[in-house]
């Protein structure tokens, strides 16, 4: 249940001093909103559990440096928030783009003739998701990042560690396996 202001500013403060009841108030409060936000960056609801439940291990190891104001707003926090939680997914993607290769979208997208049209359909969010989950982590997160969470090609480059043409690239060829996903599922809605 979402709290006012003077309820969450108090759940806060007692979570900088480790109170647990107030940490899984708290967890509890934003739960579901943080979990769709994982499931954005992983393939699948185990992972984006395991991701949410490392994100909240990290907000309550560094709640301290949430700094409140006497101008406290409920975004603030949650935007905070936000961020602790994207961060922790950029560096799962990290973790594991050692394991996996870079590169393996590359055949999917080879040769491929990508025609542009307007569609009537309107997807779920479920399909969006669902489609987002099957792209190659590269591509996911950039999406993510770009589409969703609205961060600049630069400041990608920079929280990724390549070259801003290579965010542009890698982000068309996202697009194009989505729309391409997307055009197939509104195919087979049709039929």
């Amino acid at each position: 249940m979402k709290k006012n202001e003077k309820e969450l500013l108090n759940l806060i403060n007692l979570c900088k001093r480790n109170d647990s009841r107030a940490q899984k108030e708290l967890f509890n409060c934003y739960k579901n909103q943080m979990f769709a936000l994982c499931l954005r960056y992983s393939k699948s609801s185990s992972e984006a559990e395991d991701m949410l439940m490392q994100g909240w291990l990290r907000v309550f190891s560094k709640i301290d440096y949430f700094e409140i104001t006497n101008e406290f707003k409920i975004s603030h926090f949650e935007s905070w928030l936000q961020k602790v939680i994207i961060n922790n997914a950029i560096n799962t993607y990290r973790i594991n783009k050692k394991y996996n290769t870079l590169n393996d979208f590359e055949e999917v997208v080879e040769n491929k003739d990508f025609n542009l049209y307007e569609s009537d359909y309107v997807f779920s969010e479920e399909e969006l998701i669902s489609c987002i989950q099957t792209l190659p982590n590269s591509l996911r997160v950039i999406f993510n990042l770009c589409a969703i969470d609205q961060y600049s090609n630069k400041d990608i480059s920079e929280i990724l560690n390549m070259s801003q043409n290579s965010v542009k690239s890698n982000l068309y060829k996202a697009r194009q396996l989505l729309k391409e996903k997307l055009e197939k599922i509104e195919k087979r809605k049709n039929e």
